[in-house]
C-alpha cells in the first residue's frame, strides 16, 4: 500500500451510504434529548440510549480489522461517520473511544489480547470509551506525570491520580498511561511511560475512586484516584516503557477524528445560520440580504472548506499506510478554528436568540470551544506543527 501513489478524494459528500442511516439514527435524539440531559445532575448527563443505539449500529467498529470482528474501513470513513453524527444536533463525546483507541490494540496488542478484545468491542459488547492520560498538576506535560505503576511479583500496583477522564464510569475498558522507570539521561523525558489496560468494572471496586465533574459537557468526566490498583502483567500493551511511543501514534487519529467532529459542527452551524437569515424578516426583507450576514458566515464557510481539505489529507496519508505527522495537527487545529468562527457567525445571526436554549445554538457553540482545548488542545498542536514541519526547536 505505501508504494502506491498517494490519492485523496476532494469532495466532501462521500460515503453517502453511511451518511443517510446515521442521520436517520441522530433524528432519534432531538435538541430536546440533549437538553434534558443538561437539565440533570452531573452523574445523569451521561446520554447512554444514544451511546447504546450507536454500538449496536456497528459503525464504531469501523477500524477494527475483518479478521477480528470488524468492518476493516478507512480512517476517512470514520471520519465521515463522526462528521455526520456532529451534522446533527447529536454529539460523539460520549462514544468516540470506542471508534479509536481500539487502533492502541490492533497495532500494539499481543495476539491474545487482540482475540480476547477487538470482536467483543466491534460488536459493541465491551465499551472501549476512556483514556487516562492527563493529571491536575501536569496537565499535558505528560513528561512530569507522576502516576506510577511498579512491578509486584507477577503485577503491576497503581498509584496517582488522573483528571478529565471523559466516560470512566461508563466503561469497561481504559487505556492508562502510568511511569514504570525514570528516563535515561539525555533520552526523551518520555521514555518509561507504559500503556496499560484497566479493566473497570473490578477497578472501580478495587483501588479506583471516581469523582465526577460538575461540567455541562456530553461526556461525563471523572477525577480518578488510582490507591493501590493491581494489574495483571498481561495488562500491559505492547512493550514496557514504550507507552508514550504508542500514545503519539494514537494522537494522530484522534487529532483527525475530533477534526471530523468539528466539520461536523461546523454544517451544523453553517445550516442553522442560513436557515434563521431566510426566515427571519427586519426591515421588510429576510436578514439573509444584508451584507452583515452573509459575510461573516461566507468567510466562516471558506476556512470551513479549507479545513476539510486538510482533514481529507490527514486521512489520506494515514490510509496510505503512513504517519500523518503534523498534518493531523493541523487538521484538527483547522478544523477546531472554522467550527469556532461558524459558530459566532451563527451565533450573531441568531442574535439575542442565539443565547435561547431551543435553539440549540448555545449549546453546540460550547462544544465547539471545548475541543479547541481537548484532546491535543491548541497550544500543543501549533508546537507539534513548529517541531516537526518547521523544523524549530523543541519548546517545552
Amino acid at each position: 500500500m505505501t508504494d502506491t501513489l498517494l490519492k485523496m478524494r476532494i469532495d466532501d459528500n462521500d460515503y453517502d451510504e453511511f451518511r443517510d442511516p446515521l442521520k436517520a439514527m441522530c433524528a432519534d435524539f432531538p435538541p430536546a434529548y440533549w437538553r434534558q440531559l443538561e437539565d440533570s445532575s452531573p452523574d445523569q448527563r451521561y446520554p447512554a440510549e444514544f451511546v447504546d443505539t450507536m454500538l449496536k449500529s456497528g459503525f464504531f467498529g469501523a477500524l477494527i480489522a475483518e479478521d477480528f470482528g470488524g468492518v476493516g474501513l478507512p480512517l476517512r470513513v470514520a471520519a465521515v461517520i463522526l462528521q455526520t453524527i456532529h451534522s446533527t444536533s447529536c454529539n460523539a463525546g460520549g462514544v468516540v473511544g470506542q471508534m479509536y483507541l481500539s487502533t492502541i490494540l490492533s497495532q500494539h496488542a499481543s495476539e491474545a489480547q487482540k482475540k480476547k478484545y477487538l470482536p467483543a468491542i466491534a460488536a459493541g459488547e465491551t465499551r472501549f470509551l476512556a483514556a487516562a492520560i492527563s493529571e491536575e498538576q501536569s496537565g499535558s506535560d505528560l513528561a512530569a506525570m507522576q502516576t506510577t505503576a511498579k512491578k509486584d511479583g507477577d503485577n503491576w500496583v497503581i498509584n496517582g491520580t488522573k483528571s478529565w477522564v471523559n466516560n470512566a464510569q461508563h466503561t469497561d475498558l481504559m487505556l492508562l498511561l502510568a511511569r514504570t522507570s525514570d528516563a535515561a539521561e539525555g533520552a526523551d523525558p518520555c521514555d518509561g511511560l507504559t500503556a496499560f489496560l484497566v479493566d473497570m468494572n473490578v477497578a472501580l471496586k478495587n483501588g479506583v475512586t471516581a469523582g465526577v465533574i460538575d461540567a455541562v459537557t456530553n461526556s461525563n468526566s471523572d477525577n480518578l484516584v488510582f490507591d493501590g490498583l493491581q494489574l495483571p502483567a498481561d495488562a500491559v500493551i505492547g512493550e514496557v516503557g514504550k507507552g508514550h511511543d504508542y500514545y503519539r501514534e494514537l494522537a494522530e487519529i484522534e487529532c483527525i477524528l475530533y477534526a471530523a467532529c468539528a466539520s461536523g459542527d461546523s454544517d451544523f452551524f453553517s445550516e442553522k445560520a442560513i436557515a434563521y437569515a431566510n426566515e427571519r424578516v427586519v426591515f421588510g426583507r429576510p436578514i439573509s440580504h444584508n451584507q452583515g450576514i452573509q459575510f461573516p458566515i461566507s468567510k466562516a464557510y471558506i476556512e470551513v472548506q479549507g479545513a476539510k481539505l486538510i482533514g481529507n489529507k490527514a486521512a489520506a496519508i494515514f490510509d496510505a499506510g503512513k504517519r500523518p505527522g503534523a498534518t493531523a495537527s493541523m487538521a484538527k487545529h483547522m478544523a477546531c478554528e472554522a467550527a469556532w468562527g461558524m459558530a459566532d457567525a451563527c451565533f450573531t445571526t441568531h442574535g439575542g436568540f442565539a443565547f435561547a436554549r431551543e435553539y440549540d445554538v448555545e449549546r453546540k457553540w460550547r462544544d465547539v470551544r471545548i475541543m479547541q482545548m481537548a484532546p491535543q488542545g491548541t497550544n500543543l498542536l501549533l508546537s507539534d506543527i513548529a517541531v516537526n514541519d518547521l523544523g524549530m526547536p523543541y519548546s517545552f
